[in-house]
């Protein structure tokens, strides 16, 4: 399978991201816990995570599942080097980490209670293929909980013409590279085609109000800056930002989906 539009080897701001990464976690935790638990996690679970990168939440469904088994699925040997040291406790059954693709995971059938993919859907170049695989290791009574981003949620006022050039410069190159930035409003109907029931889905909203202004821009263009190296000047551009959210001049915001279903 394709590495897709995420291959953190060939990144050049690789340290960036990894930071990035971090602070992405560490800032969701208090909500993500919320989500995982109204998703269906529970104590006991055997867990599944896709593209857990290196174990910033692989360490908090750990928290969350303590008497179950954790599979930590992901492609980089790079960041999977890192998981076991970035989870504290480990669940009693087990932290497995392990180096693959999700259109092909070594699990066997109806073996997992609760699978979780957190923005990395958007990623994959048939994302459809992955969530049938997810359905087919998913135990009967057990839920998938997909978290993504769709670029139609994001929100710059008053417009700056940098951010909508590279808003639409990271889309093309995303879609050539595989990905998607519009995945997150095509997660339902994909979790029905695949077999989920119940299939539910919100949105939530994050302001430049609610949350630390580079924390935010870094979830919003971050990663799509490392697609286009130097063709946006990004440090001058989150400055420039930054001073206009801090007098209450610019709005920032943007939204995740997340979207549930069950097999039975």
């Amino acid at each position: 399978m394709s590495s897709g539009s995420y291959h953190f080897e060939t990144l050049n701001d690789a340290g960036f991201q990894a930071e990035r990464l971090r602070q992405q976690a560490q800032a969701f935790r208090a909500v993500e816990i919320g989500i995982l638990h109204s998703a269906g996690i529970q104590t006991e679970s055997d867990v599944l995570e896709l593209g857990c990168g290196p174990g910033f939440v692989t360490d908090l469904l750990a928290e969350l599942a303590p008497e179950g088994s954790l599979y930590a699925i992901e492609p980089s040997p790079t960041l999977l080097a890192q998981v076991a040291d970035n989870v504290r406790n480990k669940p009693a059954r087990g932290l497995y980490p392990i180096q693959a693709y999700g259109n092909c995971l070594p699990i066997p059938d109806s073996s997992i209670d609760f699978s979780y993919a957190r923005f990395v859907l958007q990623h994959i170049p048939h994302p459809d293929t992955t969530v049938s695989e997810i359905f087919r290791v998913m135990r009967p009574g057990g839920h998938f909980c997909a978290v993504d981003s769709d670029d139609g949620l994001v929100v710059f006022y008053p417009e700056d013409p940098r951010v909508s050039k590279l808003l639409r410069m990271a889309q093309t190159t995303q879609t050539e590279k595989g990905g998607d930035r519009f995945i997150g409003r095509k997660l339902p109907s994909m979790m029905t085609e695949a077999g989920f029931v119940n299939v539910k889905s919100r949105i939530l909203a994050l302001t430049s109000s609610e949350l630390p202004f580079a924390v935010l821009f870094n979830i919003l263009l971050g990663y799509k800056a490392s697609l286009l190296g130097d063709a946006i000047d990004i440090k001058q551009l989150f400055q420039d930002l930054s001073h206009q959210v801090t007098d209450g001049r610019q709005l920032v915001a943007g939204g995740v989906f997340i979207v549930t279903g069950e097999k039975v």
